[in-house]
């Protein structure tokens, strides 16, 4: 297991593309600072959604290289998001990745402890179309036109 060197709680979009070990993940986690009610400590301009204070998984991708996005579009690989409010972290994740390595990776990654005030972190596994990827092709799954 491996520790962030920080104590800041983050809420933010991820994506698991090394399924193998999700530690390996560390780059495809983009975390934006928060209070343990979701508001947003800081920002920066990469992929803020409209809402001003989540960001949008589209424009992330499309900001990134190509060596790591690896030619692929923004919902081939299971993605999800961490939204924080009173307390609770609630993991919105592709069914594909609903495992405990990935949970316990995402606990950790976005720091989300007792410590930080989190009470509870709910895992909800969104299998809509939304959240779909490579991995659901026989659930009608089409890339995104880049």
């Amino acid at each position: 297991m491996r520790l962030l060197e920080d104590s800041n709680l983050y809420k933010g979009i991820f994506w698991i593309v090394d399924e193998t070990d999700p530690y390996n993940n560390s780059n495809y986690c983009f975390k934006i600072d928060s209070d343990v009610n979701g508001n947003a400590i800081e920002l920066d301009d990469i992929g803020i959604a409209k809402s001003g204070n989540t960001y949008n998984h589209k424009l992330v991708w499309s900001q990134l290289p190509k060596s790591q996005t690896h030619g692929k579009s923004y919902n081939y690989y299971p993605r999800g998001r961490v939204e924080i409010h009173n307390g609770v972290a609630k993991i919105f994740l592709n069914g594909n990745i609903n495992y405990e390595d990935v949970i316990t990776f995402l606990k950790h990654e976005f720091n989300l402890t007792p410590h930080n005030g989190i009470k509870k972190v709910r895992v909800i596994e969104d299998n809509s179309s939304h959240y779909l990827c490579y991995l659901d092709a026989e659930k009608g799954w089409k890339p995104a036109q880049k």
